[in-house]
């Protein structure tokens, strides 16, 4: 991975995760199908110490008054959606009212798991549908559904597949994730967490972040540790880049008639920060040279950039125009080749 994919990834990773959130969740209205959840929000029940945290208002993302505008912008998905309706007798992603993920070592070792990551939801969905529906999707792709029951919770899980479980309990919380934290998700939802007086570090620092952002339709935030950079480009000249003091990021994305995105970007220092600073103002001035769709381009020109000592706070608003062309570009599976150059291929006719 070039460093300068990786420099325009980190500006629009925040608003693409949030598009794919909000594109897989929104696509159903609301239905009420049995048994509000009385338990601990989501978010509550993460484990100490992820890296990376998203928190995503489904219900809210649902009601927004862009969501059945954006709505045909997933038509992809629907087919998949439509054969888990079928298989599981109700479409449980419209069931879904509040949803946490966490993966808990992002980008911190390059070993990391497929299995490694958390997702903790809440709706109105009782054990027994869940169960049903999970069971029906792994004999649908041919597998071997094995299923458990762990204290309050029912679970299901893959005889032939290594990696993730589901379990639920009526009231929820539902929890998709694989390994040992897949236990830690339990342990947590049972009331059975680390006392506070062992919660890790990190935990204040993604604190920090949320509220310095305010409360939103999606929440993102991402502790880097020492080295990331190098990990994830493979470059070993990666303490050249400007990037290279980045130790947390923070998106929120709050969605109704617009959707107003705020980004911060915490840094090693302020000299850190200028530089970074001064690479943004150059990637919106060299705007004009790239092959982006000219509402996108527009958009990227509005983006405002303030510095307050070593953290930088990128803002937006999209209107519903710029977030379906956003939406598009990222779902296009199909891109467009480049033209040819007739001077690269002499003997073309």
């Amino acid at each position: 991975m070039s460093e300068r994919a990786i420099h325009v990834g980190v500006l629009v990773g925040a608003v693409a995760l949030a598009a794919w959130v909000f594109g897989v969740q929104a696509r159903h209205p609301e239905r009420a199908h049995t048994v509000a959840s009385e338990h601990a929000a989501p978010l509550a029940i993460i484990p100490p110490g992820a890296a990376f945290v998203l928190t995503a208002d489904i219900a809210q993302l649902r009601h927004a008054a862009l969501g059945s505008a954006l709505a045909t912008r997933f038509a992809k998905f629907g087919a998949g959606t439509g054969d888990l309706s079928k298989l599981c007798g109700f479409d449980p992603l419209a069931s879904l009212d509040r949803l946490a993920l966490a993966v808990p070592d992002a980008g911190e070792h390059a070993n990391a798991r497929a299995e490694d990551f958390g997702i903790v939801a809440s709706g109105r969905f009782t054990a027994a549908q869940i169960m049903r529906c999970a069971t029906a999707a792994i004999n649908a792709r041919g597998g071997d559904p094995i299923s458990t029951e762990l204290g309050k919770f029912s679970s299901v899980r893959d005889r032939k597949a290594e990696g993730g479980e589901v379990a639920a309990r009526d009231g929820g919380p539902l929890i998709v994730s694989g390994g040992s934290y897949f236990r830690a998700l339990l342990d947590a939802a049972e009331g059975n967490a680390p006392k506070l007086e062992h919660q890790n570090p990190r935990d204040a620092l993604h604190v920090a972040l949320r509220r310095s952002l305010g409360a939103g339709t999606i929440v993102a935030t991402w502790l880097l540790s020492p080295g990331w950079f190098e990990r994830v480009s493979g470059d070993n000249s990666g303490r050249l880049s400007p990037l290279r003091g980045l130790k947390a990021l923070g998106a929120r994305i709050e969605l109704d008639r617009d959707a107003r995105v705020s980004v911060l970007v915490d840094y090693a220092d302020a000299a850190n920060a200028d530089d970074v600073k001064a690479l943004l103002e150059q990637l919106q001035t060299s705007l004009a040279s790239l092959p982006l769709d000219p509402i996108l381009s527009g958009a990227a020109r509005r983006v405002l950039v303030g510095e307050e000592g070593a953290r930088l706070r990128l803002s937006l608003t999209l209107t519903q125009a710029e977030l379906e062309a956003l939406l598009d570009s990222l779902t296009d599976t199909n891109p467009r080749a480049e033209p040819a150059d007739p001077a690269a291929h002499p003997e073309a006719p």
